[in-house]
């Protein structure tokens, strides 16, 4: 793959108590076999609770099992349909933001899937800038991000081949992986609209 992108279920009090969806140890993200599912310069993306703890874990201890490289730091501020932050931005409890850390995969030793016709030349690589907010509404739904596709593809070969782990919704051209893929599919979740083309159909 061309990206990964994971929300891993990081242990949180407020998760379990609602039992919003099933946390697990963070050291089980060792198991994931990254460095079978990318090639060299691809980007991997995971985003991160405000728990300083879990930002070390990952630039310090995970990023570099799996022989990636920090290249991004970026930011979603969460906000309300008036623009302002859903929490105060020096509230002691909940922050009103997420964190996204992006990394290349540096190759290793040896290691990685080279099988792949959009491999990006070091040259062809380009840069992504380290700092970069991201301002949307969230959704009413529990941990649910922001569309990453559009983001990232001016990073991404023409045709990226994109993985999701841990996913909780299906994304066009993407493969999806984890227990609750289909979650946010269930037309629970989706209103439906009459004709929202407005297609005169009285000639049909």
């Amino acid at each position: 793959y061309d990206l990964v992108v994971m929300d891993p279920p990081w242990p949180n009090k407020s998760v379990h108590r609602s039992s919003h969806y099933e946390t697990q140890d963070i050291y089980d993200l060792y198991q994931i076999p990254l460095t079978s599912l990318v090639h060299k310069n691809s980007l991997v993306a995971v985003w991160i609770t405000n728990k300083p703890k879990y930002r070390r874990f990952v630039m310090d201890k995970l990023f570099k099992s799996w022989h990636v490289d920090c290249v991004a730091e970026w930011t979603w501020l969460k906000v309300t349909n008036d623009g302002e932050p859903v929490f105060p931005l020096n509230s002691t409890h909940r922050k009103p933001y997420e964190q996204l850390i992006i990394g290349r995969y540096n190759g290793g030793s040896g290691g990685g899937n080279d099988n792949n016709d959009s491999i990006q030349e070091e040259s062809e690589v380009k840069p992504i800038p380290y700092q970069h907010s991201i301002v949307s509404v969230p959704s009413k739904r529990h941990s649910r991000k922001p569309p990453l596709q559009d983001l990232l593809q001016p990073y991404l070969p023409a045709k990226p081949r994109c993985l999701e782990l841990f996913a909780r919704c299906l994304t066009p051209g993407w493969s999806s992986w984890g227990n609750e893929c289909l979650k946010f599919q269930n037309e629970y979740y989706y209103t439906r609209i009459e004709n929202p083309l407005h297609i005169d159909r009285s000639d049909v």
